[in-house]
């Protein structure tokens, strides 16, 4: 899934992609991909304490029948819901593909067993469910709880609910694979067996009592104490895991990350900042949005850069400056460098396929990322030299602003030239 990019072209991925695993509160957790994916797991519409942010989902999944479970809370979107159990109780038998094919903004959910590689994109996201325990408590055939094994961009995330929870059989533990993330609640007994039998990269411990923050973290205090020296746990104050595909040669041994469930959001300047290019990109979006794949690619008679690769810088210096310094702070974000080559002449198109909506989806993946990692910016003084980058924070948010406004007024300006393809 992984290409090398061709000599003189705009870089493909030659490195991981980072995926976001996010803790909400409750059982509500979204998986976040560097391809703009995202899947939200048992959204839960009740009282958690503090207003959660309108967040927007591709797909929905539902581990058992609970009443706060039985709507999606504030997760807009109109997201594909997916139930683990059908209506006889028993899950149901999930081997899919989430995807958004190139070239259109129609998510498309379907079968992995008939899927056609050829038509499935490099962001596609792999779904599986594993029927793991019933709760004794409902009844011998009702009860069951889905346990989902998410994959994408080689990162295999595994989420274990609550119901019923126990002992995984050998079976089971073959199915869901080498695990990266370990979603886990921890108010069983049986939490510290499960991390044992599938060894994953991370633990991230949720729990079902966050209501108005009355009990916020009692159920992780109980499974830290049974953990006890089996794992070094870290600590950070936010709600999101950055993590990418592991290097098949290093050795890894597991950490227990213990998330915050409140999102961070800057404030202040930074948030002033960080909006202004959020504007200034969501504007430019709009003007590339309207060309055809023919005039994204016209060749000005004056020399000068086709509109797709004004849309490919833009996209490459945001991706390239800001994961530059999210690199410096977090190991699992590499530096991504996908900016393409300076003269026109040496300039070959990364996707030369693509019209000017998928290059604006493109353009939105990577504000995207900046503000799916931006938690990592917290503390980070504005006028000093950020981690890992030769520009300030303050000049490098002002920068990419007037960035946007400039390579997106360039190519506007070609409208009016001689031999502009009709829209």
């Amino acid at each position: 899934m992984l290409l090398a990019a061709a000599q003189h072209s705009a870089a493909e991925f030659t490195h991981p992609k980072p995926v976001a695993v996010r803790w909400w509160g409750q059982g509500m957790v979204s998986v976040e991909t560097f391809g703009n994916l995202t899947v939200v797991i048992d959204p839960y519409g009740g009282d958690i304490g503090y207003d959660l942010p309108e967040l927007s989902a591709d797909l929905v999944l539902v581990t058992h029948e609970h009443a706060d479970h039985n709507n999606v809370g504030g997760v807009g979107g109109g997201p594909v819901i997916v139930r683990g159990l059908n209506d006889a109780g028993a899950v149901r038998e999930l081997h899919h593909l989430l995807d958004r094919p190139p070239t259109t903004s129609k998510v498309i959910w379907r079968s992995n067993t008939k899927a056609d590689s050829a038509k499935t994109s490099k962001d596609a996201v792999g779904v599986r469910s594993v029927s793991a325990w019933h709760d004794e408590r409902q009844g011998a055939d009702r009860g069951a709880t889905a346990v989902f094994s998410i994959v994408v961009d080689g990162v295999n995330i595994v989420h274990c609910g609550d119901l019923g929870q126990s002992k995984l059989t050998d079976s089971q533990v073959a199915q869901l694979g080498t695990v990266d993330v370990l979603i886990l609640s921890v108010e069983s007994d049986a939490a510290v067996t499960i991390v044992e039998q599938l060894n994953p990269r991370y633990v991230v411990p949720i729990h079902y009592k966050t209501d108005r923050l009355k009990i916020p973290l009692e159920p992780i205090d109980s499974f830290l104490a049974a953990v006890g020296d089996r794992w070094e746990v870290d600590r950070p104050v936010v709600n999101t895991l950055a993590v990418s595909a592991a290097d098949g040669d290093d050795e890894t041994s597991t950490r227990v990350v213990v998330l915050g469930y409140e999102p961070w959001r800057p404030s202040g300047e930074l948030a002033a900042l960080m909006d202004r290019m959020q504007s200034a990109g969501e504007a430019s979006q709009g003007v590339f949005a309207k060309l055809s794949q023919e005039q994204m690619s016209w060749r000005p008679p004056n020399g000068s850069h086709t509109p797709r690769w004004n849309a490919e810088h833009m996209t490459g210096r945001q991706l390239g400056f800001f994961s530059q310094i999210y690199a410096a702070l977090d190991p699992e974000i590499a530096a991504i460098d996908l900016n393409p080559a300076q003269m026109p002449d040496k300039y070959r198109p990364a996707h030369p396929d693509w019209d000017g909506a998928e290059e604006a989806r493109q353009m939105e993946r990577s504000a995207a990322f900046v503000r799916r990692f931006a938690y990592l910016l917290d503390g980070v003084d504005p006028d000093a030299r950020a981690p890992g980058s030769r520009w300030t924070l303050r000049r490098l948010l002002q920068q990419m602003e007037r960035h946007y406004g400039e390579h997106t007024a360039n190519v506007q300006k070609k409208f009016e030239l001689e031999g502009w393809p009709a829209g």
